[in-house]
């Protein structure tokens, strides 16, 4: 007598690979909602009299942007050590850059929102380097933790042109269009 429990339970591995990528792409959805949500913000808040755009950006955030797209590259190729340092590295970057910088937190709101906006890109950065101190003992977590430091490049990259590109006048001249 055959049992019908082997048609009714799908493959194990393969569900949860499945399922992996699923609730990444769930999670980079939310993450990107979370980041346009703040972004919103960051336009809105312009529009007051006491905003004044940030006096500089750090040049350690251009060496953060190559790090980060260093460990793109290194992921993509299945590189987990080289991923995981130069992501450690971007991580150093920023902090050093916000030493640097040393903007007055409550100075300014664009200084309140750069740290805000820097801090928690960094924060997923660091989440993702704890989801991938497992990624070495599968081949699809490590094209997932590829995928995912592809995601934060770009939303670092959004999150850059938004701090130190998107002025006050660009921001009126785009809602008068409309």
């Amino acid at each position: 007598m055959m049992s019908t429990s082997l048609y009714l339970v799908p493959d194990q591995a393969d569900d949860n690979a499945a399922n992996r990528r699923t609730g990444l792409w769930v999670f980079m959805g939310v993450v990107g909602m979370l980041f346009f949500l703040f972004s919103c913000a960051y336009v809105m808040r312009m529009g007051l009299p006491d905003w004044r755009p940030l006096p500089f950006v750090p040049w350690q955030l251009w060496l953060s942007t190559a790090l980060l797209a260093a460990a793109g590259v290194a992921w993509r190729r299945g590189a987990v050590g080289w991923g995981c340092v130069l992501s450690l590295a971007f991580l150093a970057s920023q902090l050093w850059a916000w030493r640097a910088a040393d903007f007055a937190l409550g100075a300014n709101p664009a200084n309140s929102f750069f740290y805000l906006i820097t801090g928690l890109h960094a924060l997923h950065v660091a989440g993702g380097l704890v989801v991938a101190a497992g990624a070495r003992r599968s081949r699809s977590m490590v094209q997932l933790c590829a995928r995912y430091w592809h995601f934060m490049l770009v939303l670092w990259l959004a999150m850059f042109g938004l701090l130190f590109r998107v002025t006050p006048e660009l921001v009126r001249q785009v809602c008068d269009a409309f």
